[in-house]
């Protein structure tokens, strides 16, 4: 079953084609050369690239996430802590 994460046989980015925001910066004519370099060519180097199929592992399955929570506890009270990316 093809999820669109995996490119079969293809050097594009997987995910080239869903129109991301976060990804448009690299499609402007003063970075076009990235766009070829790491969108066409070296994708899997790409954090983004990483990161959305972080989020779509995680919209499959809620026990996996992206950022893992740590459950501390401390004097018999018990804290679930998230990463907040800062």
């Amino acid at each position: 079953m093809d999820d669109g994460t995996t490119p079969a046989g293809a050097c594009a980015c997987p995910h080239i084609n869903r129109d991301d925001q976060r990804c448009g910066n690299r499609f402007t004519l003063t970075r076009l050369d990235q766009a070829f370099t790491v969108c066409l060519g070296s994708f899997n180097a790409c954090p983004m690239y990483h990161r959305i199929n972080c989020e779509i592992s995680s919209a499959r399955n809620e026990n996996v996430g992206c950022m893992p929570r740590v459950t501390l506890t401390t004097n018999g009270s018990t804290s679930t802590l998230r990463r907040t990316g800062t």
